[in-house]
């Protein structure tokens, strides 16, 4: 397994929960403003990234997963002047509905099959028992999907994608404050028990002497977790940490723990999306200062 490090990368936000015309572009953040995108960008609680890196003049590309609309995927992917038949392969982080749920309408758009790797625990049944009720389960149907052109590739191990894409694996579990989310279960074998994500996976990209990006979806196995997991697998300085960090259930002692570990691997850039919640990311932008980037859908993150 060797994971080539490329000379530029582009990570475009797809679909996250918040989108704001007016904000300003930085040195390694290019935003869209009103009148630049072939048509209006939508926001929603789902998540999704296009990933993309030059070396050498070649091209490749990965889409981190594919938010909880269809509607909303194509029509981001349409007005960013994104075709569904140039993804070249797609990585889903974990099986919940808000990161798989426009995965179907997207493969219906293509004129040939899509590889989508994926944790094999993806597949069964996710539910959440809250104060209120249960919610799910969600379903991920996997022969449903398949039937409408899309190629799974199970990984439970890390591995190399088109020699520039890592996926982790399964995520070690290390920190002592990253706790399993209480309310989350899954159905195995007909019984309901405790999710603890084993699914989930993070994706890192090696930008040539900058050091390693870390694209999380939710991190349920905790940030800190998956990052501190992607460093031990390379060995390389962590340049930039984005996605969805899931933040806002936690109490804030948590939260301060959670962004000073991830301060002292010194990224360049850290980029809260979806589900970190609002009051997490106000401590962020906080205690991270000039390092903090606001996320933003149609953002593109370049180095």
């Amino acid at each position: 397994m060797k994971l080539e490090a490329v000379d530029k990368v582009k990570i475009t936000i797809l679909v996250d929960n918040y989108y704001d015309v007016l904000l300003p572009s930085t040195e390694h953040v290019v935003r869209v403003g009103p009148g630049q995108t072939k048509k209006p960008l939508m926001a929603g609680h789902g998540f999704s990234i296009f990933a993309e890196v030059w070396k050498n003049g070649e091209y490749a590309n990965m889409l981190i997963d594919a938010a909880h609309s269809d509607t909303v995927l194509l029509n981001n992917m349409e007005g960013l002047g994104i075709e569904p038949d140039s993804v070249q392969a797609m990585f889903l982080s974990h099986g919940h509905f808000d990161h798989y749920q426009g995965l179907m309408g997207l493969a219906e758009r293509r004129k040939k099959k899509l590889p989508v790797y994926v944790h094999p625990d993806a597949f069964y049944p996710k539910l959440l028992v809250t104060p209120r009720g249960k919610i799910g389960p969600w379903i991920f149907d996997k022969e449903a999907h398949e039937e409408k052109g899309v190629e799974f590739i199970e990984e439970r191990m890390p591995c190399v994608v088109n020699r520039f894409f890592l996926l982790s694996g399964e995520i070690e579990r290390t920190t002592d404050f990253e706790k399993p989310w209480t309310a989350a279960k899954v159905l195995k074998n007909g019984k309901e028990i405790q999710d603890y994500f084993l699914d989930e996976q993070a994706l890192g990209i090696l930008v040539k002497d900058r050091g390693l990006i870390v694209i999380a979806g939710c991190s349920h196995p905790g940030i800190v977790n998956m990052v501190k997991h992607m460093q031990n697998i390379t060995g390389e300085k962590i340049l930039c940490v984005v996605g969805g960090f899931h933040l806002s259930i936690l109490p804030d002692e948590v939260v301060k723990k959670t962004v000073k570990a991830l301060m002292e691997f010194e990224p360049e850039l850290i980029m809260p999306c979806h589900c970190t919640g609002f009051k997490p990311t106000v401590m962020m932008f906080e205690m991270c200062g000039d390092r903090f980037a606001v996320n933003c859908v149609g953002s593109s993150i370049v180095f």
